[in-house]
């Protein structure tokens, strides 16, 4: 009978795709600053932009986090992360264009990529490479997973007389959430 090995390699870039993904779907914050950045009705390459300039500046942090080049304590960090969620909440009820959300994003990417890595602290050992890559495309799978579930329906909703109502519920439920966080992880 031939027995099938997987290799230890394959075995790590799965372990931490998986811990990436775990990661974004248990991560109500971060889901509710998703949603916040998306709730509102753009074009599809505005989207794009966003989730792009995200990605780059969670990678930067994280990266630089995950190798303790530079180190912020989570009781910092935590808090910015929250205050990030209420930010976009209230951008989403105050402002009619979005032209600049994408670079808005890429910085508040920089202050998540911090929270990111706080997961993976004292995980390595030896070669870093390929887990760091691995859990950051964990991390991009879990949001083109929500993406691909939430843009229909927000597209949709962007074509009903309720969309601002929509957009303005959504936006103060995300807004509380954020509040709330922020005073829980500063108390």
């Amino acid at each position: 009978m031939l027995e099938l090995s997987i290799p230890e390699w394959l075995f790590t870039v799965w372990s931490y795709i998986w811990m990436g993904m775990e990661h974004l779907f248990t991560g109500y914050d971060h889901l509710l600053f998703l949603l916040g950045l998306i709730i509102v009705r753009l074009k599809w390459n505005e989207y794009l932009k966003i989730i792009t300039s995200f990605t780059i500046g969670h990678s930067i942090t994280l990266v630089l986090a995950a190798l303790e080049i530079v180190e912020i304590p989570g009781a910092i960090i935590e808090p910015l992360i929250a205050l990030s969620i209420v930010f976009v909440a209230a951008e989403n009820m105050l402002r009619k264009q979005y032209k600049w959300r994408w670079l808005i994003t890429a910085l508040f990417g920089l202050i998540h990529g911090f929270g990111f890595a706080g997961l993976l602290k004292g995980r390595f050992s030896g070669d870093v490479a390929l887990p760091l890559f691995s859990f950051n495309l964990g991390i991009e799978l879990g949001q083109l997973a929500v993406l691909l579930v939430l843009l229909p329906i927000i597209h949709k909703i962007g074509q009903t007389r309720w969309k601002v109502q929509t957009v303005y519920g959504v936006s103060s439920i995300i807004g509380v959430f954020g509040i709330y966080w922020f005073l829980e992880r500063v108390i």
